[in-house]
């Protein structure tokens, strides 16, 4: 049978995890603490698309080295 509180706990648990996956982090959270975590995130996801970008310049550098060398042989 179990214990109903856990019951309950595990349910809501999953309520919130199919919630944030729908909507994004913090979700479910209140609008002050939701503002923040959005926040933090949005922080977090413009550095990863810098260092993309940092990544793919050096990637395209170095390929068009490669692409002068073979053409001066």
């Amino acid at each position: 049978m179990g214990n109903p509180a856990m019951v309950k706990r595990k349910a809501t648990e999953k309520r919130r995890a199919k919630y944030e996956a729908r909507l994004g982090p913090g979700a479910y959270l209140p609008k002050a603490e939701r503002e923040e975590v959005n926040a933090a995130v949005a922080k977090v996801e413009a550095a990863e698309k810098a260092a993309k970008a940092a990544r793919d310049a050096e990637k395209k550098k170095a390929k068009l080295a490669k692409e002068a060398a073979k053409a001066k042989q």
